[in-house]
């Protein structure tokens, strides 16, 4: 058995491994099985209503056989995207403890965080934006805590702060309140930091940092997992060799009957092979979701959409009308799919309940390799 420190604050947690909360495909059903299976699951919540997120959490509490109203947690989490909240509401948030507040005034963000919290997750991922962004959304949650649940300190969610520099985990620490420090490689699949280093120099360079920032709750001793390109359980023990202790799957919970990901997507990631993925705006472009703050781009899978970006073929105008009509036509060769760099060693579809035990068998395994290489009697 794997046991590390964030077994300490996921209590449902067998094996370390965590999906992440990846928008359009993350859902309650994902997430819930993940849960199910000894990992811990995250929706996706970045670009849902809240009726959207209703329908997530009933999901979530069919599989995981909660009674609605439940006093307990519900043992998975939600994403949420600093910058989207604040594009959805810029207001300031200093009367958001008082318990008279009311969400309706200020539908867009607050009715969101409201519908999520009333669900009691036992945890919240926050994730790109300005540090500002960021610090903002994390008090607005605490304080909704407190005004809809009052004082329940011993069985509070917990913050995972996704970051892609080692100055990101300090900010996440100091200014953000992280109780979990996600630091994302430059390898991963969907949106992240574009100048971010290699997983294997990142997740190190702020293992041994960690301890020397000062958190903002000063009780709090941050927990720090690693992503991207993350695809078997070997990438586990390399997380938790580097420093880390958990890692987070996103490319390889895509391939489970139970992703949102359409079909169509899902044959793509099957056939990609090593080396198929490139980071470019070549997807937000096509999408005209340019929105994102400076300095993130996507990975996904090459195709005719990046090679037309790349060469300058039309104007973007033209470019993104193209890309709505292989949209509607499901042109397999255009289509944006998301992916990291591990995709060329998945080559199949299986229950996500699945997944978390393969990667745990794998990583069981590959522990058992290192051992057998160490000398004992030397």
């Amino acid at each position: 058995m794997i046991r590390t420190p964030l077994h300490n604050i996921l209590p449902s947690l067998r094996i370390p491994i965590v999906s992440g909360p990846m928008g359009g495909a993350a859902g309650g059903r994902l997430a819930a099985e993940v849960s199910r299976a000894g990992g811990f699951g995250f929706v996706g919540g970045g670009y849902l209503t809240p009726s959207q997120l209703d329908q997530e959490f009933a999901v979530v509490e069919s599989i995981l056989e909660r009674s609605t109203g439940s006093s307990h947690r519900m043992e998975i989490g939600v994403g949420f995207l600093g910058w989207k909240l604040s594009q959805l509401d810029s207001s300031p948030t200093s009367t958001l403890s008082n318990s008279a507040f009311d969400p309706a005034s200020r539908p867009k963000a607050f009715a969101c965080i409201d519908s999520t919290l009333k669900k009691l997750p036992r945890a919240i991922w926050l994730a790109f934006g300005k540090s500002s962004d960021l610090s903002k959304w994390a008090k607005a949650f605490r304080e909704r805590e407190r005004a809809l649940h009052g004082d329940r300190t011993e069985d509070s969610w917990k913050l995972f702060v996704g970051v892609g520099s080692e100055q990101e985990a300090k900010v996440a620490v100091e200014e953000v309140g992280a109780d979990v420090v996600v630091a994302q490689g430059i390898e991963a699949g969907g949106h992240g930091n574009g100048s971010s280093p290699p997983l294997s120099t990142l997740l190190p360079h702020i293992a041994r940092r960690l301890s020397s920032y000062r958190p903002l709750n000063p009780d709090s001793k941050p927990i720090l997992l690693g992503a991207g390109g993350l695809s078997n359980g070997e990438h586990l023990v390399s997380c938790l060799a580097l420093g880390a202790s958990g890692a987070v799957y996103g490319t390889r919970f895509l391939l489970t009957p139970e992703s949102c990901y359409p079909d169509e997507r899902k044959q793509v990631l099957l056939h990609a092979k090593e080396g198929s993925t490139v980071r470019s705006m070549a997807f937000d472009e096509a999408r005209s979701t340019l929105d994102w703050p400076e300095g993130v781009d996507g990975r996904g899978i090459r195709n005719a959409t990046v090679d037309d970006y790349e060469a300058g073929r039309d104007d973007k105008a033209a470019r993104q009308a193209t890309y709505m009509d292989a949209e509607k036509r499901g042109d397999a060769d255009r289509l944006i799919v998301w992916a990291g760099t591990g995709v060329g060693n998945m080559d199949k579809i299986a229950p996500a309940g699945d997944v978390v035990r393969e990667l745990e068998q794998e990583a069981l395994q590959s522990m058992e390799r290192v051992e057998a290489m160490s000398d004992s009697t030397s």
